[in-house]
Parts: C-alpha cells; sequence; structure tokens
C-alpha cells in the first residue's frame, strides 16, 4: 500500500510542477518529491526484504 500511495504522490506532484508558475512553491514540490521518491525507494526495499504480503501474513 505504502507503494501505492508513494507512486500516486510522485505523479501528483510531478503533474503540479508542470504548472506551478512560482518560484517558491516549485521549491516545496521538488522538496516534497525528493522525499516522496524515499519513501517509495525504502517501500520498495521492504517489500522485497519482507515479501509482497509483509510479515504478518506467515
Amino acid at each position: 500500500m505504502d507503494i501505492l500511495i508513494a507512486a500516486e504522490n510522485i505523479r501528483k506532484f510531478n503533474s503540479l510542477l508542470l504548472t506551478e508558475k512560482d518560484d517558491l512553491q516549485k521549491r516545496v514540490l521538488l522538496e516534497l518529491l525528493g522525499l516522496k521518491k524515499e519513501k517509495l525507494a525504502a517501500a520498495i526495499a521492504a517489500e522485497q526484504i519482507l515479501g509482497k504480503d509483509g510479515p504478518l501474513s506467515r
């Protein structure tokens, strides 16, 4: 679920970046985008370590 949410947030922030005119807002979006990419990478790594169904499936 974390992967799906992070991926959707990344798509949304990328979309907002395409239309945003204000430099400050762009910087905020880029920061959020970076954080979500880190979260996505962590979620993918956790899924690979724990398995797709997570630790409670065992």
